[in-house]
């Protein structure tokens, strides 16, 4: 049996390749605080997760597939998290059989696969169960395709006959065999045979017999050895039966961890008193973006108090956002990221609404720290990381800029960013750039496909957090931030 809940034609691969520039998209919209939100103390739900976010979906159908099975389990999140604990407590008893460690002898192996197989089985009725209770309430594909599955594969009939071959096979009454005599007088053609079929005791209770002594040590051995040979297909059947029947709840389990990530997320964020969305995303070749009350997940994940959130409509290809120092724009850039990513790999994405193109990549291109080494300089470090992504984008590509090239002075770094801007755009690759270089902003006015934006001031020097239309100014307005530290500072000493 297949789960297919992340894919509708394939297993999902928690070792799949990420995206390119995982670490630099971890660290730049700070996923480390969302993935932990998702996962708690559970390595599998952090593993699901992680591999979903870093190996986005690119197709629609498949994200429109796998948004369809989210919506079911955010609407019947007992009978997912009831599915999930039945697949942790099926691995936990299968960690506890110590003879699923003894396989050194053919024997023990075949004992360790029918205790297996009967765990297993148990626990596939109670997924039949939990099938049978709440199957109507679910609509997605995924979902009515699994639970139909345990139904028709798991009816009453087939559990009646696996309980009987199982418990014929145990070896308590010890083993039933037959063989015949070879060429040279060898037994030859050992085969397990069934014990309690028609008329087994009325045949073999009085039937010759012969007891080995208490010491006949070479004669155990050599009865050992015919019974192994005897058991040897059956075994080989059985550990494959069991080895099957573990790859399906631990592929059930891993997938249904993703889900349950998210569920934790809705949680965490509910208490947060922030919202979530189940998003529209658009073909790649569209450049039509809406949402409503964007924001950044993992600064509401903090719980310092409500979060400002941005509302756009727009169908530019080129987005750049000047403003006031700290007016919020690197977290109106982080909010974007997040919900790119999220979006993408089916998850809900932290919004009132939002509406947005598939893209064909994510990349960010943040300012980083001084290179602590000195094997190089900061603007070296920028330019070497760019050639980096820029190996790795085609048309319909995402990337985000963060106050890039502004290590150098401004006539410089707004030419070299005016110069790759124009290149990634001409290029069809959306771009959104937080930029305090002025000469590059204003290097794009009049042009039709650029969208500004820019963070509000108020007239006080009031910053709103918000990222509003307008052009570019000339200053920063850093003046603000002088007067709110020195100032404040010098306030405070004369009062005391």
């Amino acid at each position: 049996m297949k789960a297919n809940l992340m894919f509708h034609d394939r297993d999902l691969d928690l070792k799949a390749e990420p995206v390119f520039g995982k670490s630099d998209l971890m660290a730049d919209l700070e996923l480390k605080r969302l993935l932990s939100a998702m996962s708690g103390d559970d390595k599998l739900i952090a593993q699901a997760c992680e591999t979903a976010l870093f190996c986005p979906l690119t197709d629609n159908e498949g994200i429109l597939y796998r948004q369809a099975i989210l919506r079911d389990a955010m609407e019947n999140s007992e009978t997912v998290r009831s599915l999930y604990k039945v697949c942790l407590e099926t691995e936990a008893l299968r960690r506890g059989s110590w003879r699923w460690l003894s396989t050194y002898y053919l024997s023990s192996t075949y004992n360790s696969s029918i205790e297996l197989l009967s765990l297993y089985t148990a626990k596939l009725m109670d997924l039949r169960l939990i099938a049978d209770r709440t199957s109507s309430a679910f609509h997605s594909e995924g979902f009515l395709r699994l639970f139909a599955l345990m139904k028709s594969e798991l009816s009453d009939e087939y559990f009646a006959l696996v309980r009987e071959h199982l418990k014929d096979l145990k070896d308590k009454d010890g083993t039933m065999i037959s063989a015949r005599f070879g060429n040279c007088l060898q037994g030859v053609s050992y085969v397990l045979r069934r014990k309690n079929r028609k008329g087994f005791w009325r045949r073999w209770t009085f039937a010759p017999s012969y007891t080995l002594a208490p010491r006949d040590d070479s004669g155990a051995t050599d009865l050992s050895k015919r019974n192994d040979r005897a058991i040897n297909e059956a075994t080989n059947a059985l550990a494959q039966a069991a080895e099957h029947l573990q790859s399906f709840f631990n592929m059930l389990r891993a997938e249904l961890a993703f889900y349950i990530g998210c569920l934790n997320l809705r949680d965490a964020l509910d208490q947060a008193g922030a919202s979530l969305c189940i998003p529209n995303l658009g073909q790649s070749e569209s450049r039509m973006r809406s949402w409503k009350d964007l924001y950044d997940v993992s600064l509401a994940l903090l719980g310092a108090g409500e979060v400002v959130s941005n509302t756009l409509e727009s169908d530019k290809r080129l987005y750049i956002i000047t403003g006031a120092n700290q007016g919020g724009k690197t977290t109106f850039l982080r909010s974007l990221g997040q919900a790119q990513l999220m979006a993408q790999c089916g998850m809900p994405v932290g919004a009132m609404f939002f509406s947005a193109p598939v893209r064909l990549g994510l990349f960010t291109h943040f300012k980083r720290e001084e290179d602590v080494s000195m094997k190089s300089g900061k603007l070296d470090e920028e330019l070497a990381r760019m050639s980096r992504i820029s190996d790795h984008l085609r048309p319909g590509a995402l990337v985000l800029l963060n106050e890039s090239f502004s290590a150098t002075n401004e006539r410089e770094g707004s030419e070299i960013c005016g110069q790759i801007t124009r290149a990634l755009r001409d290029n069809e690759i959306e771009v959104f750039s937080v930029s305090h270089l002025y000469a590059y902003a204003v290097s794009f006015s009049g042009d039709p496909d650029v969208q500004f934006l820019r963070a509000q001031r108020l007239d006080s020097g009031e910053r709103t957090y918000k990222i509003l239309p307008g052009e570019p100014l000339v200053t920063a307005h850093g003046d603000d931030l002088y007067r709110k530290i020195f100032m404040a500072e010098e306030t405070e000493s004369a009062t005391s």
